[in-house]
């Protein structure tokens, strides 16, 4: 076999190899706090405040979300003012974009915010008191669509189809109409799901639909220990995998065990990697199939150039 054929086989392994093994990456408030959270070890990693030490503090950020070029888009949800928020993901520190202006829809009290972006470019906005905005970052203006008829706490997209899910007693997920607010509901978490005070969704590069379960505040008698939970939910049908306690690094463990986290943004988005993938992910073994060929035909150029006497 070639020299060059076999260094060519083991540098596209090795290539496919580390993207295969990649894990997925994902983004959390907790409060004020921007938290790197590896999807695939559910470890937390606190990246930093939304405000520096002795600034005004933004508070309750919800609805945190990734744009299809990786920008973090976050709400400070307080009692008379909604500020839309731009994230920095190596720092953690906040923009202020505007306090956001609403066109209708209820806007009383803390309203359990959630963001997405459909891959088409626009940036939607619900509330878990049932209402539903097309939102304008430039602007931050909030144009009411309608009243989605459940109560939603986590918004994600799908290509342009815009996925709500529900908690507070609402264990079920939907598709959204964008035209109208409607929620068409796809199906229930399942009989094991447990009350979920709200819950984010964000899908990543394969499709595959996160959660994270926020359990604060604890429903009486509830025995769950840490507030913040990993799940998976099968987008088809509602069903909802829970995975454990998203569990945080080095001194930041006291921070988020008794903090729930808000919002979840995976970068890179799956508009993204509709946008930008060229090749299909390969499992194992399709990998080694695709080298055992490349072997095979590197072996037959060979014989071919110097046959067996």
């Amino acid at each position: 076999m070639p020299l060059r054929a076999l260094l060519a086989a083991l540098v596209f392994a090795v290539a496919c190899g580390q993207a295969i093994a990649a894990d997925v990456i994902g983004y959390s408030e907790a409060f004020d706090t921007l938290y790197r959270v590896d999807l695939t070890t559910q470890i937390a990693t606190e990246v930093g405040r939304a405000t520096p030490i002795g600034a005004p503090r933004l508070a309750n950020i919800e609805g945190l979300t990734a744009s299809a070029a990786g920008t973090l888009y976050a709400i400070s949800d307080t009692d008379s003012v909604k500020t839309l928020l731009q994230i920095n993901s190596t720092t953690g520190l906040a923009t202020g974009l505007g306090t956001l202006t609403f066109t209708g829809g209820n806007v009383s009290g803390q309203l359990d915010l959630s963001l997405a972006f459909t891959c088409d470019g626009r940036m939607w906005m619900a509330s878990g008191t049932g209402s539903f905005w097309q939102l304008d970052p430039a602007t931050a203006t909030a144009t009411f669509i309608g009243d989605l008829g459940a109560k939603i706490t986590g918004l994600a997209a799908h290509g342009n189809v815009l996925y709500g899910a529900g908690s507070q007693g609402n264990n079920n997920i939907y598709t959204i109409d964008t035209a109208t607010g409607a929620a068409t509901m796809i199906g229930a978490y399942g009989s094991s799901a447990p009350y979920i005070t709200t819950i984010s969704i964000a899908f990543d590069a394969a499709g595959n639909l996160y959660a994270i379960l926020d359990f604060n505040p604890q429903p009486s008698g509830s025995t769950i220990i840490q507030w913040n939970d990993l799940a998976q939910i099968t987008s088809t049908s509602g069903a909802l995998a829970d995975m454990g306690n998203i569990t945080a690094s080095g001194n930041s463990v006291a921070d988020l065990e008794f903090v729930g986290m808000k919002g979840l943004a995976i970068v890179p988005s799956a508009c993204a990697a509709q946008a930008t993938s060229s090749l299909p992910a390969l499992s194992w073994p399709s990998l080694l199939l695709l080298m055992t060929l490349l072997t095979l035909i590197a072996g037959t150029q060979f014989s071919r150039r110097y046959p067996t006497i």
